[in-house]
């Protein structure tokens, strides 16, 4: 019931913002660009250029020509085109079969001949592949192409890994076992930055600024094409990380259709696990229990020529085995006793229902209207995107997932009020419930248990829970106006937010944690708490020029960015640790309040003049995007007073129960108090040019080897300021005693183990659990250098016969020296939003030069993929290879005060029962076994009455690889045990039937 009344409230918010919408934000369409000349080479003004396709609900855009005889058609949707040529006095000129992505600019050129209007010339050519107008590094994958690789799942995220020099989050993709929930990466920049966008319009939720916060599983029924950006982005956009964007199908004059499904279990897949795994401890692998999705989708006229709609429904999901994991057969014990017949499964469902409209109000106005509910549900939530993490885990320490409500509201306008002047505006609303419980049937009164020299967690939930709700909504708007020689674009942001979130913890807010088997520590938390953010207005206002000038097209830019944010008033409730505390907080505002100006520029050159071949060079700067429920959560006070703190437990009676006579001193010594121990420095949040930036330098050249074939090589260069540290105000350099410990042996440790590690810290005992710890700019203790180098080498090839091939490879590394702050333990203990924080020392780390000049050696990536026609019945066969390096090899040693103190001369603060972690494997120096994953497909169309039915056989991980994708870095007797492997060889079929 609850789920109606909110879509009834959706539809009714949905007409009532149509009506107001005034402004918004819409995408970067492909374009058309040229010069005409005569058969002299003279330049022709006043020639006018019409583009015509079946994907233009106007069916025809049209400009003139310049002085210099210059055109250029923008905001083109992705399709085939026809250009046609007409000058009184000349020839008709057409040129057909160009094609476009939503990112691409086509240079069409013409010649015209004097003649008659009505002599016409057509001119057949292959579509260029080079596109020497833009700057800015990206990426299109057409329905076609999507289609037509075993990509698993057809997501977003299935797609974006083959782009060279993306990352994403968590497991790799087997057929579809990935979630499309991923965060992605590119070129050095913060996942957790990524701007996801949906026909041109941020859909994020409203917990942060985007990235992670992606609650929406794309329904691909609808989708006509996926654009990604990676380098080199325009003013239009703030942050320098990943942007994507998804372009929906919209309906037509005629009706058209799809419903494509696809299923694979358990009985279709290859069993991987062979001895070298088992010799490693890996009993084990990741499976495929099932996967199926079903998809329809359909569109077409309410009205032609003037009123279109396109619906779509999508029901899918996975179940798989986690490795190693199995149910446990004592699941109220003190000690997890794995049940080696059940290994444990995450199970998801996952299901959207959308409609768009699109309304040709007047030849020049047309108006879209969009609304989308999701349903998004886990149970044993390891994530479809981690499976498992980095500790064994049985399923009643895993918690269950739901997103209730999810949907969104877009409408959007446009209006091409005349050939050279064309405005944009919309509006998106996104409503989403994030909200994680404990399995039922656990008894909450039961505390977790944590093995530390495993990783190991049992008996109950862990970690925090509960519920993540938040709205955000943005309106923005563009105006464009094209000259031929000039492309001139000016536009606004508009974005804002608010987040309510839920904290607890089971076990009485304790976990209770083991070293060996024996009681060591106890967690305790200062739980439940409320948190309440809001972000009062992102504010993004740019202007950009594309200028022909020659044989130059010069990018000119600047963007101005306002984001303010605030903390709403709190209240800190009693829990079980803090009984008495009953703490009201007043509103915090300017959390933060940042005014910031970036300039883009950019050029590129073509070298010969015939538009094969581009030198392209680009200078930008980006500005930090904060995640609300991170960067503004941590001024808030109800989170910044000491809400956890870690206590030594000596179970005298040897019951596993922590009695408060068994525990020792709290790590933190204001726990649960309402002294606010963690706060911003006033400078950083207040002011022009104080937000967290990058700046990026980066050349390339682009080159059509022969027709349909390009080339691109491009180098880039990143180096980030504004960097924050946190710094204990509490305690100085001189309160912190160094020591040494003698390294477990190891062969695969450094040297072998067995030597002296010597750097940690631990303060002294008269200023153990005192923090006030004020985040600040690195710079005001020294001098940070995190700097990114990366070279991209791609091609893309389009062959006449259907056939399409393209790829290429990433070289790339991320050098950080953090060096100034090895002298002083009391600064680097900071956990921010990826691209605001400075470096730190890893959790035990030496503070020596090893763990703070991080020089990890350049890592290569290579991707590639291709589909082609075959001769014989009919066939086509299409394949993906990626190679990656393996994941980064740490080791997190739990070292107990006995080892400690005959260097320390001391017992630990802590006390005689205390431990530390000690890091021993420098960051950037180790890593895994490299991995590779080959898939492959033939596919056959057959012609059933007016429609096409296209039947699909997967091979997913052709060579039945079993690298090891996450693994356990404590060190331990699990130490370096896989925790996620690839997913063996699965057969998968599908079949997609259009109309």
């Amino acid at each position: 019931m609850k789920g109606k009344v909110l879509r009834v409230l959706t539809l009714a918010t949905l007409a009532l913002v149509t009506m107001m919408a005034s402004s918004a934000w819409a995408q970067s369409g492909g374009g058309i660009v040229g010069v005409v000349k005569d058969a002299s080479g003279a330049v022709l003004p006043g020639v006018n250029v019409e583009a015509t396709s079946p994907v233009l609900l106007e069916r025809v855009r049209s400009v003139t020509t310049d002085g210099d005889g210059v055109y250029a058609i923008t905001d083109l949707r992705p399709g085939l085109y026809v250009v046609t040529f007409t000058l009184p006095g000349f020839s008709t000129v057409k040129r057909d079969g160009v094609e476009l992505t939503s990112t691409f600019t086509a240079t069409v050129n013409a010649e015209l001949k004097l003649g008659a209007l009505e002599e016409s010339i057509t001119v057949s050519g292959t579509s260029p592949t080079g596109d020497v107008t833009n700057v800015v590094q990206q990426k299109a994958f057409t329905r076609e192409t999507i289609e037509a690789l075993p990509t698993g799942s057809r997501s977003w995220a299935s797609v974006a890994i083959l782009v060279p020099g993306v990352r994403l989050t968590g497991a790799q993709n087997v057929g579809g076992t990935a979630s499309s929930n991923a965060t992605a990466s590119v070129h050095g920049g913060a996942g957790a930055e990524a701007i996801m966008l949906l026909d041109g319009m941020r859909y994020h939720q409203g917990a942060g600024f985007g990235g992670v916060r992606n609650a929406y599983n794309e329904n691909d029924a609808a989708v006509e094409e996926i654009t990604f950006q990676t380098a080199s982005l325009s003013a239009e956009t703030e942050a320098g990380s990943f942007v994507r964007n998804i372009v929906p199908k919209q309906g037509g004059n005629r009706f058209s259709g799809v419903l494509g499904g696809a299923f694979t279990n358990n009985k279709l897949q290859s069993n991987n696990l062979d001895q070298r795994l088992i010799d490693s401890g890996v009993p084990s692998v990741n499976f495929v229990d099932k996967i199926w999705d079903i998809n329809p989708g359909i569109g077409g006229p309410i009205k032609k020529d003037k009123l279109w709609f396109y619906s779509a429904f999508r029901y899918f999901g996975v179940d798989q085995g986690i490795a190693g994991t199995y149910f446990n057969l004592t699941p109220k014990g003190t000690k997890y006793t794995p049940d080696l017949s059940r290994q444990a499964l995450s199970t998801s469902s996952k299901g959207s229902e959308q409609t768009r409209l699109t309304w040709l109000v007047t030849p020049k106005n047309k108006l879209g209207f969009y609304y989308e509910y999701q349903q998004n549900k886990e149970n044993y939530s390891y994530g479809q995107g981690s499976l498992g993490g980095a500790a064994t885990t049985p399923p009643e320490s895993i918690g269950r997932y739901e997103v209730e409500p999810n949907y969104w509201v877009q409408s959007r306008w446009t209006n091409t009020a005349t050939a050279r002047l064309l405005f944009e505006a919309g509006f998106t609303l996104a409503n989403t419930n994030f909200q994680t419980v404990p399995q039922p049937g656990n008894d909450p009164s039961l505390p977790a248990f944590r093995e530390l020299s495993t990783g190991t967690v049992w008996r109950n939930l862990p970690g925090q829970y509960g519920q993540t709700a938040s709205h955000q909504y943005n309106l923005s708007g563009s105006a464009t106006y094209v000259t031929g020689s000039h492309n001139i674009k000016t536009g606004g942001l508009f974005l804002g937010s608010t987040v309510h979130r839920t904290r607890n913890v089971t076990g009485g807010a304790t976990v209770l944690q083991l070293l060996n088997g024996v009681p060591a520590s106890v967690q305790v938390y200062a739980m439940p708490l409320d948190l309440d953010g809001k972000i009062d207005g992102q504010v993004g206002l740019y202007v950009q020029d594309n200028w022909k000038y020659r044989r130059a097209n010069v990018y000119l830019g600047g963007r101005f960015d306002y984001y303010k944010a605030h903390v709403e008033p709190g209240l800190l409730k009693p829990g079980p640790w803090v009984p008495n505390r009953n703490v009201s907080f007043d509103k915090v505002d300017n959390v933060p309040n940042w005014k910031d100006f970036e300039p883009r520029l950019g050029v590129s050159y073509d070298l010969f003049g015939n538009g094969k071949t581009a030198l392209k060079a680009t200078l930008n700067k980006y500005v930090f995007g904060p995640d609300l429920i991170v960067f503004t959560e941590f001024a808030n006070p109800v989170s910044a007073i000491a809400t956890n703190a870690t206590r030594t437990w000596n179970d005298a009676n040897g019951d596993f129960a922590a009695q408060t006579s068994e525990l020792g001193a709290l790590s933190a010594a204001t726990f649960g108090t309402p002294v606010v121990t963690s706060r911003y420095d006033p400078d950083v949040l207040n002011g022009w040019g104080k937000r967290g930036n990058n700046w990026e330098v980066s050349s390339s050249v682009q080159h059509e080897l022969a027709p349909r074939v390009s080339v691109n090589a491009a180098y880039f260069h990143r180096w980030w300021g504004n960097l924050l540290v946190s710094k204990n105000r509490a305690a100085s350099a001189s309160d912190f005693s160094s020591y040494c410990i003698t390294s477990p042996t190891d062969a695969r440790l450094p040297g072998g183990g067995g030597g002296q590690v010597c750097g940690m810290t631990d303060v002294n005992p008269n200023k153990f659990g005192q923090v006030d710890q004020l985040v600040t700019f690195v710079d005001n203790f020294g001098k940070e250098q995190r700097v990114y180098d990366g070279v991209d080498l791609t091609f893309n090839v389009r062959l006449g016969a259907g056939g399409l091939f393209g790829g290429g490879t990433n070289t790339e590394r991320i050098r950080d020296n953090f060096c100034y702050s090895a002298g002083d333990p009391s600064l680097g203990q900071l956990s921010l939003s990826p691209g605001a924080s400075g470096g730190v020392f890893q959790a035990g780390a030496p503070r020596t030069e090893a763990y703070c000049d991080i020089r990890p050696p350049f890592l290569t990536q290579g991707k590639f993929y291709g589909a082609y026609p075959l001769p014989v019945w009919g066939l086509q066969a299409s394949a993906t290879f990626q190679t990656t390096q393996g994941p980064e090899v740490t080791a997190a040693y739990t070292a107990r005060n006995t080892e400690i103190a005959p260097s320390l001369k001391r017992n630990l603060s802590a006390g005689a029962n205390g431990t530390a972690v000690v890091a021993l494997i420098p960051s950037g120096t180790q890593y895994g076994e490299r991995l590779y994953q080959t898939d492959f497909r033939l596919m056959r169309y057959f012609n059933v009455g007016h429609g096409k039915l296209q039947a699909q056989f997967d091979i997913y991980n052709l060579f039945n690889d079993n690298p090891i994708i996450a693994q356990n870095n404590t060190f331990g007797s699990a130490w370096q045990r896989g925790t996620v492997i690839q997913v063996g060889r699965l057969v998968k079929f599908g079949a997609q039937f259009t109309f």
